[in-house]
Protein backbone atom coordinates (compact mmCIF):
# COMPACT_ATOMS: atom_id res chain seq x y z
CA UNK A 1 0.00 0.00 0.00
CA UNK A 2 1.63 3.28 -1.46
CA UNK A 3 1.64 6.59 0.94
CA UNK A 4 -1.61 8.21 -0.12
CA UNK A 5 -1.70 11.48 -1.43
CA UNK A 6 -5.29 12.30 -0.47
CA UNK A 7 -7.19 11.55 2.01
CA UNK A 8 -9.08 9.18 2.12
CA UNK A 9 -11.86 9.55 5.09
CA UNK A 10 -13.17 6.45 7.10
CA UNK A 11 -16.66 5.89 6.49
CA UNK A 12 -18.59 8.54 8.93
CA UNK A 13 -15.36 8.62 10.69
CA UNK A 14 -16.39 5.44 12.86
CA UNK A 15 -12.88 3.70 12.12
CA UNK A 16 -9.32 4.37 12.25
CA UNK A 17 -6.33 3.73 10.16
CA UNK A 18 -3.86 1.94 11.72
CA UNK A 19 -0.37 0.15 12.32
CA UNK A 20 0.41 -2.78 13.02
CA UNK A 21 -2.48 -4.41 13.02
CA UNK A 22 -2.40 -5.71 16.72
CA UNK A 23 0.69 -5.42 18.70
CA UNK A 24 3.20 -8.26 20.39
CA UNK A 25 3.30 -8.78 23.65
CA UNK A 26 6.92 -8.49 25.50
CA UNK A 27 7.31 -12.06 25.98
CA UNK A 28 6.51 -13.29 22.27
CA UNK A 29 9.11 -10.20 21.59
CA UNK A 30 12.23 -11.58 24.12
CA UNK A 31 11.02 -14.91 22.63
CA UNK A 32 11.66 -13.79 18.66
CA UNK A 33 14.86 -12.15 19.30
CA UNK A 34 16.19 -14.99 21.50
CA UNK A 35 15.34 -17.51 18.21
CA UNK A 36 17.25 -18.42 15.74
CA UNK A 37 16.55 -18.23 11.63
CA UNK A 38 13.89 -16.25 10.58
CA UNK A 39 12.69 -14.97 13.46
CA UNK A 40 14.80 -11.69 13.56
CA UNK A 41 14.06 -11.35 9.80
CA UNK A 42 10.50 -11.25 10.95
CA UNK A 43 11.11 -8.56 13.37
CA UNK A 44 13.57 -6.33 10.98
CA UNK A 45 10.63 -6.56 8.37
CA UNK A 46 7.69 -5.55 10.85
CA UNK A 47 10.27 -2.74 12.58
CA UNK A 48 10.79 -1.61 8.61
CA UNK A 49 7.55 -1.41 7.37
CA UNK A 50 6.41 0.46 11.00
CA UNK A 51 9.26 3.02 9.84
CA UNK A 52 7.98 3.36 6.28
CA UNK A 53 3.70 4.14 7.82
CA UNK A 54 5.30 6.75 10.69
CA UNK A 55 7.53 8.60 7.98
CA UNK A 56 4.32 8.47 5.46
CA UNK A 57 2.37 9.50 8.45
CA UNK A 58 4.44 12.65 9.10
CA UNK A 59 5.32 13.93 6.01
CA UNK A 60 1.60 13.86 5.11
CA UNK A 61 1.21 15.88 8.36
CA UNK A 62 3.88 18.62 7.12
CA UNK A 63 1.94 18.24 3.41
CA UNK A 64 -1.47 18.98 5.17
CA UNK A 65 -2.58 15.86 3.81
CA UNK A 66 -3.39 14.96 7.38
CA UNK A 67 -3.95 16.84 10.17
CA UNK A 68 -3.52 14.26 12.88
CA UNK A 69 -2.11 11.14 13.93
CA UNK A 70 -1.44 9.66 16.75
CA UNK A 71 1.88 7.28 18.42
CA UNK A 72 0.71 5.24 20.81
CA UNK A 73 3.33 3.08 22.91
CA UNK A 74 2.97 1.31 26.79
CA UNK A 75 4.00 4.03 28.53
CA UNK A 76 2.63 7.54 26.86
CA UNK A 77 0.99 8.61 23.63
CA UNK A 78 2.10 11.26 21.09
CA UNK A 79 -0.34 13.55 19.38
CA UNK A 80 1.17 14.94 16.27
CA UNK A 81 -1.01 17.58 14.90
CA UNK A 82 -0.84 19.85 12.10
CA UNK A 83 -2.56 24.17 12.61
CA UNK A 84 -5.64 24.60 9.59
CA UNK A 85 -4.14 27.47 8.35
CA UNK A 86 -3.16 28.09 4.94
CA UNK A 87 -0.08 30.03 5.31
CA UNK A 88 3.20 28.04 6.03
CA UNK A 89 4.63 29.68 9.17
CA UNK A 90 7.20 28.12 11.99
CA UNK A 91 4.81 26.93 13.84
CA UNK A 92 2.61 25.43 11.48
CA UNK A 93 3.21 21.63 14.00
CA UNK A 94 2.76 20.73 17.13
CA UNK A 95 3.79 17.12 18.90
CA UNK A 96 2.65 16.31 23.07
CA UNK A 97 4.18 13.76 24.90
CA UNK A 98 1.11 12.80 26.99
CA UNK A 99 3.53 11.68 30.40
CA UNK A 100 6.95 11.66 30.58
CA UNK A 101 9.88 10.24 33.25
CA UNK A 102 12.97 11.77 34.37
CA UNK A 103 15.29 8.90 32.12
CA UNK A 104 12.81 10.17 28.73
CA UNK A 105 13.60 13.73 29.10
CA UNK A 106 17.13 13.48 29.57
CA UNK A 107 17.45 11.26 26.64
CA UNK A 108 15.89 14.12 24.99
CA UNK A 109 17.98 16.82 25.67
CA UNK A 110 20.98 14.87 25.07
CA UNK A 111 19.88 14.62 21.31
CA UNK A 112 18.98 18.43 21.37
CA UNK A 113 15.34 17.80 21.17
CA UNK A 114 13.40 21.26 22.61
CA UNK A 115 10.09 20.72 24.88
CA UNK A 116 8.34 22.89 27.16
CA UNK A 117 5.97 21.53 30.22
CA UNK A 118 2.87 23.15 29.92
CA UNK A 119 1.05 21.82 32.59
CA UNK A 120 3.56 21.26 35.05
CA UNK A 121 3.62 23.64 38.36
CA UNK A 122 7.40 22.75 39.21
CA UNK A 123 10.80 24.03 37.91
CA UNK A 124 11.28 20.87 36.48
CA UNK A 125 11.95 21.61 32.61
CA UNK A 126 14.56 23.78 33.28
CA UNK A 127 16.71 21.08 34.86
CA UNK A 128 19.79 20.37 32.51
CA UNK A 129 20.36 17.67 30.89
CA UNK A 130 23.50 17.09 32.76
CA UNK A 131 21.65 16.82 36.03
CA UNK A 132 18.93 14.11 35.28
CA UNK A 133 21.63 12.06 33.37
CA UNK A 134 23.70 12.07 37.01
CA UNK A 135 20.56 11.70 38.92
CA UNK A 136 19.71 8.54 36.94
CA UNK A 137 23.49 7.23 37.69
CA UNK A 138 23.31 7.57 40.89
CA UNK A 139 20.07 5.74 40.89
CA UNK A 140 21.20 3.06 38.83
CA UNK A 141 24.13 2.06 41.27
CA UNK A 142 22.07 3.09 44.37
CA UNK A 143 18.71 1.74 43.62
CA UNK A 144 16.50 1.99 46.48
CA UNK A 145 18.86 3.91 48.02
CA UNK A 146 18.45 7.32 46.55
CA UNK A 147 16.01 9.98 47.69
CA UNK A 148 15.38 12.27 44.17
CA UNK A 149 14.33 15.48 44.12
CA UNK A 150 11.01 16.10 44.77
CA UNK A 151 10.48 18.59 41.71
CA UNK A 152 11.63 15.77 39.19
CA UNK A 153 9.97 12.54 41.06
CA UNK A 154 6.62 14.30 41.54
CA UNK A 155 5.62 14.85 38.34
CA UNK A 156 6.96 11.87 36.09
CA UNK A 157 4.67 9.60 34.86
CA UNK A 158 1.55 11.79 36.13
CA UNK A 159 0.05 14.66 33.70
CA UNK A 160 2.11 17.45 35.02
CA UNK A 161 4.79 15.50 32.83
CA UNK A 162 3.14 16.38 29.62
CA UNK A 163 6.02 16.92 26.98
CA UNK A 164 4.50 19.85 24.17
CA UNK A 165 7.06 20.73 21.27
CA UNK A 166 6.52 23.57 19.49
CA UNK A 167 6.90 24.68 15.84
CA UNK A 168 8.23 22.80 12.47
CA UNK A 169 11.83 22.16 13.65
CA UNK A 170 11.67 21.08 17.23
CA UNK A 171 8.66 18.68 16.08
CA UNK A 172 11.03 17.38 13.44
CA UNK A 173 13.70 17.13 16.00
CA UNK A 174 11.01 14.80 18.30
CA UNK A 175 9.93 12.56 14.80
CA UNK A 176 13.73 11.97 14.39
CA UNK A 177 14.60 10.76 17.52
CA UNK A 178 11.38 8.33 17.39
CA UNK A 179 12.54 7.40 14.23
CA UNK A 180 16.37 7.02 14.47
CA UNK A 181 16.89 6.12 17.90
CA UNK A 182 14.29 3.09 18.79
CA UNK A 183 16.76 1.07 20.73
CA UNK A 184 15.99 3.69 23.24
CA UNK A 185 12.82 4.03 22.36
CA UNK A 186 11.92 0.59 22.87
CA UNK A 187 12.14 0.35 26.56
CA UNK A 188 9.32 3.34 26.78
CA UNK A 189 7.32 1.14 24.27
CA UNK A 190 7.04 -2.16 26.12
CA UNK A 191 9.33 -3.75 23.35
CA UNK A 192 7.18 -4.23 20.22
CA UNK A 193 6.22 -1.15 17.81
CA UNK A 194 3.75 1.62 19.07
CA UNK A 195 0.67 1.76 17.42
CA UNK A 196 -0.20 4.11 15.10
CA UNK A 197 -3.36 6.03 14.37
CA UNK A 198 -4.72 8.03 12.12
CA UNK A 199 -8.26 9.25 10.67
CA UNK A 200 -6.87 8.98 7.17
CA UNK A 201 -5.12 6.37 4.69
CA UNK A 202 -1.16 5.48 5.04
CA UNK A 203 1.34 3.13 3.84
CA UNK A 204 0.96 -0.02 5.45
CA UNK A 205 -2.43 1.03 7.18
CA UNK A 206 -5.15 -1.42 7.83
CA UNK A 207 -8.76 -0.32 8.77
CA UNK A 208 -9.72 -0.79 12.77
CA UNK A 209 -13.25 -0.52 13.91
CA UNK A 210 -13.81 0.08 18.05
CA UNK A 211 -16.42 -3.07 19.25
CA UNK A 212 -19.68 -1.42 19.81
CA UNK A 213 -22.20 -3.24 21.99
CA UNK A 214 -25.82 -1.70 21.87
CA UNK A 215 -28.74 -2.67 24.60
CA UNK A 216 -32.05 -1.28 24.02
CA UNK A 217 -34.15 -1.27 27.85
CA UNK A 218 -37.71 -0.20 28.90
CA UNK A 219 -37.48 1.48 32.24
CA UNK A 220 -40.13 4.01 34.30
CA UNK A 221 -37.20 5.70 35.92
CA UNK A 222 -33.92 6.59 33.94
CA UNK A 223 -30.72 4.81 35.82
CA UNK A 224 -27.48 5.19 34.38
CA UNK A 225 -25.30 2.26 35.24
CA UNK A 226 -21.20 2.61 34.00
CA UNK A 227 -19.95 -0.56 32.27
CA UNK A 228 -16.37 -0.70 33.98
CA UNK A 229 -13.59 -1.26 31.71
CA UNK A 230 -15.14 0.37 28.65
CA UNK A 231 -13.91 3.77 26.84
CA UNK A 232 -16.75 5.23 26.42
CA UNK A 233 -19.94 4.34 27.88
CA UNK A 234 -22.57 5.85 26.06
CA UNK A 235 -26.37 6.26 27.15
CA UNK A 236 -29.12 7.98 24.76
CA UNK A 237 -33.12 8.93 25.31
CA UNK A 238 -35.16 8.81 22.50
CA UNK A 239 -37.53 12.18 22.86
CA UNK A 240 -40.44 10.41 20.75
CA UNK A 241 -40.31 7.24 23.52
CA UNK A 242 -39.58 8.57 27.37
CA UNK A 243 -39.46 4.67 28.30
CA UNK A 244 -37.19 3.45 25.96
CA UNK A 245 -33.47 3.73 26.58
CA UNK A 246 -30.69 3.13 24.52
CA UNK A 247 -27.56 2.19 25.58
CA UNK A 248 -24.20 2.14 23.34
CA UNK A 249 -20.77 0.81 24.39
CA UNK A 250 -17.73 1.35 22.50
CA UNK A 251 -14.68 -0.34 23.66
CA UNK A 252 -11.18 -0.65 22.17
CA UNK A 253 -7.70 0.12 23.55
CA UNK A 254 -7.91 3.62 21.87
CA UNK A 255 -10.57 6.11 20.89
CA UNK A 256 -9.43 8.63 19.20
CA UNK A 257 -11.09 11.61 18.58
CA UNK A 258 -12.48 11.71 15.39
CA UNK A 259 -14.57 8.63 16.34
CA UNK A 260 -15.89 10.43 19.36
CA UNK A 261 -16.90 13.40 17.25
CA UNK A 262 -18.45 11.07 15.16
CA UNK A 263 -20.23 9.52 17.33
CA UNK A 264 -21.49 12.18 18.83
CA UNK A 265 -22.69 14.24 15.92
CA UNK A 266 -24.32 11.20 14.46
CA UNK A 267 -26.74 11.13 17.45
CA UNK A 268 -27.44 14.86 17.03
CA UNK A 269 -27.98 14.59 13.72
CA UNK A 270 -31.16 12.43 14.64
CA UNK A 271 -32.41 14.43 17.15
CA UNK A 272 -31.84 12.66 20.05
CA UNK A 273 -31.06 13.48 23.81
CA UNK A 274 -28.26 11.39 25.05
CA UNK A 275 -25.30 11.24 27.55
CA UNK A 276 -21.75 9.74 27.34
CA UNK A 277 -19.36 8.82 29.79
CA UNK A 278 -15.58 8.41 29.36
CA UNK A 279 -12.98 6.27 30.81
CA UNK A 280 -9.97 7.97 30.11
CA UNK A 281 -6.46 6.07 30.48
CA UNK A 282 -4.02 7.17 32.86
CA UNK A 283 -1.60 6.97 30.13
CA UNK A 284 -3.23 9.62 27.47
CA UNK A 285 -4.96 12.20 30.39
CA UNK A 286 -2.30 14.98 29.72
CA UNK A 287 -3.44 14.95 25.96
CA UNK A 288 -7.24 15.58 27.71
CA UNK A 289 -6.99 18.30 29.59
CA UNK A 290 -8.24 22.11 29.21
CA UNK A 291 -5.83 24.19 30.17
CA UNK A 292 -6.10 27.42 32.20
CA UNK A 293 -5.39 30.69 30.26
CA UNK A 294 -2.99 33.00 32.22
CA UNK A 295 -0.93 36.00 31.56
CA UNK A 296 0.24 39.08 32.74
CA UNK A 297 -1.60 41.08 30.26
CA UNK A 298 -3.94 38.78 28.56
CA UNK A 299 -6.15 39.45 25.70
CA UNK A 300 -9.82 40.49 25.87
CA UNK A 301 -11.35 36.57 25.35
CA UNK A 302 -13.40 37.89 22.23
CA UNK A 303 -9.60 39.56 20.71
CA UNK A 304 -8.25 36.00 21.70
CA UNK A 305 -10.81 33.76 20.40
CA UNK A 306 -10.37 35.92 16.74
CA UNK A 307 -7.07 35.09 16.81
CA UNK A 308 -7.73 31.38 17.41
CA UNK A 309 -10.31 31.75 14.56
CA UNK A 310 -8.12 32.92 12.18
CA UNK A 311 -5.42 30.66 12.97
CA UNK A 312 -7.82 27.94 12.42
CA UNK A 313 -6.34 26.00 15.02
CA UNK A 314 -9.34 23.66 15.34
CA UNK A 315 -7.03 20.27 14.87
CA UNK A 316 -9.54 19.39 12.06
CA UNK A 317 -12.24 17.97 13.94
CA UNK A 318 -15.68 19.14 12.73
CA UNK A 319 -17.98 21.30 14.91
CA UNK A 320 -15.27 21.42 17.36
CA UNK A 321 -13.88 24.65 19.20
CA UNK A 322 -11.45 25.64 21.53
CA UNK A 323 -12.24 27.47 24.58
CA UNK A 324 -9.98 30.07 26.19
CA UNK A 325 -12.26 29.62 29.57
CA UNK A 326 -10.83 26.02 29.83
CA UNK A 327 -9.16 24.77 33.54
CA UNK A 328 -6.65 22.03 34.28
CA UNK A 329 -9.24 19.33 33.84
CA UNK A 330 -10.38 16.50 31.61
CA UNK A 331 -14.22 15.57 30.19
CA UNK A 332 -15.49 12.94 32.95
CA UNK A 333 -18.62 13.14 30.76
CA UNK A 334 -21.05 15.04 28.08
CA UNK A 335 -24.77 15.51 28.43
CA UNK A 336 -26.60 16.46 24.89
CA UNK A 337 -29.80 18.53 24.79
CA UNK A 338 -32.28 21.05 23.14
CA UNK A 339 -28.77 21.17 20.62
CA UNK A 340 -25.99 22.11 23.24
CA UNK A 341 -23.70 20.59 24.87
CA UNK A 342 -22.88 19.96 28.83
CA UNK A 343 -19.30 18.79 30.00
CA UNK A 344 -18.82 17.38 33.39
CA UNK A 345 -14.86 17.42 34.21
CA UNK A 346 -12.84 15.27 36.61
CA UNK A 347 -9.60 17.35 37.83
CA UNK A 348 -5.97 16.37 37.28
CA UNK A 349 -4.57 15.37 40.71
Amino acid sequence: MACSPEPTSTSGNFHSWVHPQSTLPREVISALTSASGGQMDFLSKRQQAWEDSFRCLYYMLRKKVSKMFYVCGAEFVVMFIASDSPKETECSCYAYVSQSTRNLRSLLKEHDVSFSMPLCRSKVEEVTAEDLVELSQIEKYNLGQTRATESTVDVDKTPQSLLMFTGNKNVHALYDFLLNYRSLFASFTGGDVPMLYSPVLFENATLSAPEVKCKQTKKVDYTGSQLMGSNIDNESKSRSSPAMHYSIEIRDTYIPPWIVCGICNSMRSNGADFEARFVTKSSSIGLNIGLDTTKVNPLPVADAEKLLEESGYSLGIPNTTLSLQGHSAYVRELKCGDSSYTAFLSPVE
